[in-house]
């Protein structure tokens, strides 16, 4: 079994030194480490102990390095907690034991130094102190154990006790998706690029293809290590260096990370469960600048809150915004940190980790979906993520990072929702969509009132041909589930289809005097001109009205399925399509094909006309074109007007 301890503690507190005592390993490798005589970056050693691994990460203890604190306790199992026994609790043991607690670190004990340069008296005097600190958090009721670096005492039981918190431990399971937080990156002479960090999840070998993100490139496994030599994996809760092929150095760096390919993806924006620490003067403002500790990443980002400030104590829902994009998965820890002072704030976990990266997109039902995304059941969770997605096939790895689902588990989960009539299937013209029923009737929704606000500004029309709603909906969808909404919204009666233009139902032509005056005439006017009717530029000439204005009216009666458009300019009514249709009848019972010319003579027209009647009655099918004549169609003997 392998165990990731990590230390905490104010500094000069001898965390290094009983690392250094506990594993005979010095984690100080920097020389401003060894000048200084304090730890400044993370340091990582290990021991075996009674058929148990531990690697233990050393994280500073100055409060300049607390970033560094917080990317080391990235992945750990068991928080080691140090205290000097002749310093006793100082800030930056309470502000690392906050830390822990927000990483959701739910096992560890504490550590005692130096118990050698005080009295008894005392040295129980600064057990109580610790044990009144850390009252209320993990390490409540958690083993004390005094120890010197100096002599070795208490060593052995530090071991032992520490050994017994982990068998008696339970920590969670991880997906089998692989994933490595980055916290060091170096070059080997004779091997390249080697990088190092703990496993969250998964397992890696030689020969694996991984993401590095957040440039999302694929990189190839060369050889894997653990504590300095080679091994054929590495697993969740081991300290793991990997040696990548084909990436420099100047390409990788502390806060990227190595992912099963499809499993992460980027975002600058995360839905976050976010807790103000009790010890945060001014709790937290809404819109307020602070620094994300995520993993081994530190990023700026801008707090979003409903109820304006979250005071000291509180939890609240919480918008994020980041200045540089991030992966992250449902569940992940966080810390939030303020910038200038320097001080921890608060933190929390990720409820949605693939947020729409638009800053202008705002979630109207945010504390609801927050909710349901935080939910303890997979099922809730699941659910809630799919009522936001507009198609459902290929979704196992995005499922996993959003909700914490194994893909394993999501054919079951997915077979539960339909049972519960949750989820629904819709045909596209190019195949079948899966939906969730709040996505599909939230879409349906959505597409309705834009194709009103369309229609609106096009009024006095009560329609538009298809491709032009398409368009107005284009940000809405995909185009392909875009003709299943409309076409949704036809058979449910809310849109109507009339010819080839659509509108809403209930929509209404407003026309004013003017207007009303300009449809009547040029009603009247293309009805007395039968087959000959005046062109669109006559009928402007007429009646001293713009050809955009008879346009529109033209408009409405297509849609009242009054006229017919042959062309731009020409337009009959259905009347004299009618008696045109007639005519071809009775001319083909005599003939079996008609030239143009006879056509024309049959329907007393001049070739002005002829030619667009002939192309407006090929496309109703009542003749066929075949060369240069007309011979009977299929709709020869059905009558235009009912």
């Amino acid at each position: 079994m392998d165990i990731l301890v990590g230390t905490a503690g104010h500094i000069d507190h001898g965390k290094t030194s009983l690392v250094r005592r506990l594993t005979g390993i010095d984690t100080d490798r920097l020389p401003a480490e060894k000048a200084r005589g304090i730890s400044i970056d993370l340091g990582f050693a290990h021991y075996e102990f009674q058929g148990m691994r531990f690697g233990i990460v050393d994280v500073p203890g100055h409060e300049r390095f607390v970033r560094n604190m917080v990317a080391g306790a990235t992945g750990i199992n068991v928080a080691l907690l140090v205290v000097a026994a002749d310093d006793g609790v100082m800030p930056q043991t309470r502000e690392h034991l906050d830390i822990m607690q927000l990483l959701g670190i739910r096992e560890g004990l504490i550590a005692v130094t130096k118990s050698d340069l005080v009295e008894p008296d005392l040295l129980e005097l600064v057990q109580t102190d610790i044990s009144s600190a850390v009252a209320g958090t993990f390490l409540t009721g958690r083993p004390i154990v005094p120890v010197s670096s100096t002599t070795g005492a208490g060593l052995d039981e530090l071991k032992q006790r520490l050994f017994e918190v982990c068998c008696s431990a339970i920590f969670d399971q991880p997906l089998p998706l692989y994933r490595l937080p980055i916290d060091r990156a170096f070059s080997l002479a004779g091997h390249g690029t080697v990088v190092t960090g703990s496993t969250l999840s998964g397992i890696v070998a030689a020969g694996d293809v991984l993401e590095l993100w957040p440039e999302g490139r694929e990189v190839r496994v060369r050889s894997v290590q653990q504590h300095g030599h080679a091994t054929s994996s590495a697993r969740p809760g081991q300290r793991t260096a990997i040696n990548l092929a084909g990436i420099k150095l100047d390409e990788v760096r502390r806060g990227c990370e190595l992912a099963t390919p499809g499993y992460l993806r980027p975002t600058r924006r995360l839905l976050v469960e976010l807790k103000a620490l009790d010890r945060t003067p001014s709790g937290i403002k809404h819109r307020s600048e602070v620094m994300l500790h995520l993993g081994t990443t530190e990023v700026a980002a801008r707090v979003s809150l409903r109820g304006g400030t979250l005071e000291s104590g509180q939890q609240s829902c919480a918008d994020l915004r980041l200045r540089e994009p991030v992966v992250a998965t449902w569940g992940q820890r966080f810390i939030v940190r303020r910038v200038s002072p320097a001080m921890t704030l608060g933190g929390g976990r990720i409820l949605c980790p693939s947020l729409e990266d638009a800053a202008t997109h705002r979630i109207r039902d945010l504390d609801e979906l927050c909710g349901r995304l935080g939910d303890p059941s997979p099922l809730v969770r699941l659910s809630a993520y799919l009522s936001r997605q507009d198609d459902l096939q290929g979704i196992e790895l995005a499922v996993a990072q959003a909700t914490g689902i194994a893909p394993q588990d999501l054919p079951r989960l997915m077979n539960e929702l339909r049972a519960k009539q949750e989820l629904v299937r819709v045909d596209s013209r190019e195949r079948q969509i899966e939906l969730h029923t709040e996505r599909l009737q939230r879409l349906l929704k959505t597409v309705l009132r834009t194709i009103r606000n369309e229609v609106a500004r096009h009024q006095p029309r009560r329609s538009l041909p298809k491709p032009t709603l398409l368009t107005a909906c284009q940000t809405i969808a995909k185009s392909s589930l875009l003709e299943v909404l409309i076409d949704q919204l036809v058979a449910q009666k809310d849109l109507v289809q009339i010819g080839e233009q659509i509108g809403p139902t209930d929509m209404q032509v407003r026309l004013t005097k003017q207007q009303r005056r300009l449809y009547d005439a040029a009603w009247q006017q293309l009805s007395t001109g039968k087959l000959m009717p005046p062109t669109l530029k006559e009928l402007a000439q007429s009646t001293a009205r713009q050809p955009d204005d008879v346009e529109q009216m033209l408009n409405l009666m297509v849609e009242e399925q009054l006229i017919i458009r042959a062309t731009d300019e020409i337009a009959f009514t259905r009347s004299a399509l009618e008696a045109a249709r007639i005519k071809c009848r009775d001319l083909f019972s005599q003939i079996e094909s008609a030239s143009m010319g006879q056509l024309r003579d049959a329907w007393a027209v001049t070739r002005k006309f002829a030619v667009p009647l002939c192309e407006c009655l090929d496309a109703l099918e009542v003749t066929v074109r075949e060369g240069d004549f007309r011979q009977s169609g299929p709709n020869l003997s059905v009558p235009l007007i009912e």
